[in-house]
């Protein structure tokens, strides 16, 4: 019996430590063309790809990803399983911007349904989500986070109202060179990347 459970627990082990993606394989993915902005613009700050908890872990120890609010004014974070609630500083400060403006003009907040991910947290989406990326996504550099369109007041439904009004703000943060959007079906969210303004 303690020879079973001895050989359980090293088969349990290798497979834990054995990585579920191939950098390599990866990074030879090529962006669509309308995603490209977004991984450009998301590696302007100074955090290389975040591969692990490890290499994340580093970057919050130097000061580089920063803690993000449960909630504030104009939004709430929704429960996460595949990113972690860390952003760059200027990705924060954009976040918190846009939701105290989205509050200012509807008095209601949006829900953010996804943040910074690590290589492995992306491994782990991609088998549930089909738009998470194969290769190499915005959030992992720590510059992206999703807001929900159908999601608001933490009420599951559509309310075309606030989704044209979270619109309108975001548009309004595009040109001003601010961010970079866009709006993902399946997942019914925004897709936004900060831009080292």
């Amino acid at each position: 019996m303690k020879l079973l459970l001895l050989f359980f627990l090293s088969v349990s082990a290798v497979v834990k430590s054995q990585k579920c993606y191939d950098l390599k394989t990866v990074l030879k993915v090529e962006p669509s063309e309308l995603y490209k902005p977004h991984l450009l613009a998301s590696q302007n700050f100074g955090v290389n790809i975040l591969e692990s908890a490890k290499i994340f872990n580093h970057y919050i120890a130097k000061g580089k990803l920063v803690a993000v609010k449960k909630k504030s004014r104009g939004y709430r974070m929704q429960a996460l399983e595949y990113s972690r609630p860390y952003l760059v500083k200027k990705a924060r400060t954009t976040l918190e911007r846009m939701a105290s403006q989205f509050a200012s003009k509807t008095k209601s907040f949006f829900v953010v349904s996804s943040v910074t991910r690590t290589l492995e947290d992306q491994c782990r989406l991609r088998k549930v989500n089909s738009n998470a990326s194969l290769g190499i996504s915005s959030h992992n550099y720590g510059a992206a986070f999703d807001i929900s369109y159908v999601r608001f007041d933490n009420q599951l439904k559509v309310n075309t109202k606030l989704e044209k009004e979270l619109e309108k703000v975001l548009l309004e943060f595009k040109n001003a060179g601010k961010i970079f959007y866009i709006k993902e079906r399946q997942q019914s969210c925004y897709h936004i990347t900060v831009r080292n303004y």
